[in-house]
């Protein structure tokens, strides 16, 4: 028995030791703080890629194939950089006091001294920031939307529908057929 829960012992030191040699070899530390954290802080590699054309969610690879699948020329992608520039410069104050908000409302949740009127005061705030966001943010799809030729925005909108179609109907297979579907 004693054996057995000395085997077992040394069996996990060597596992942990040999995982932390592992670790170590695969990620070099940086001075000032783990190289994602450092990149995304001061707007260097390391963070995540910009998505600066279609929106939230698609990485570096795959917006180059949905580039090539619409036929983007580089007039376009120009003008689409152009407009995506624009909407940055005439957002960055609402995002900025967004964020300012967020953080003085985290503040207050966390310290337990809320002061109800003034969360109800802040509250409003973002609710305004966000809808002018949203209103700028839609005023930007639009723009680019006009920049695509009729061949093109057919295309998305058939991406669009089989991204739709995998969303609502990809998922049955896992739920069953005497189950109830997504019908």
């Amino acid at each position: 028995m004693k054996k057995h829960a000395l085997f077992v012992v040394a069996m996990t030191a060597l596992f942990t030791l040999g995982s932390l040699a592992v670790y170590a070899q695969a990620a070099p530390a940086a001075p000032g703080g783990p190289p994602a954290m450092k990149g995304a802080m001061m707007g260097q590699p390391g963070g995540p890629p910009p998505d600066e054309f279609m929106g939230r969610g698609h990485g570096r690879h795959s917006l180059e194939g949905l580039m090539k699948k619409l036929g983007i020329t580089d007039e376009q992608k120009t003008q689409m950089r152009a407009l995506y520039t624009g909407f940055q410069d005439r957002t960055r104050k609402n995002r900025m006091d967004l964020m300012s908000l967020k953080d003085e409302k985290h503040t207050m949740l966390l310290s337990g001294k809320v002061d109800q009127q003034k969360l109800a005061q802040m509250d409003d705030q973002i609710v305004k920031i966000k809808t002018d966001l949203m209103k700028e943010r839609l005023k930007l799809r639009r723009d680019r939307l006009a920049l695509l030729t009729p061949e093109q925005i057919s295309k998305v909108a058939d991406l669009k529908a089989a991204k739709a179609f995998r969303g609502k109907f990809g998922k049955m297979g896992h739920h069953g057929e005497g189950r109830g579907g997504h019908f």
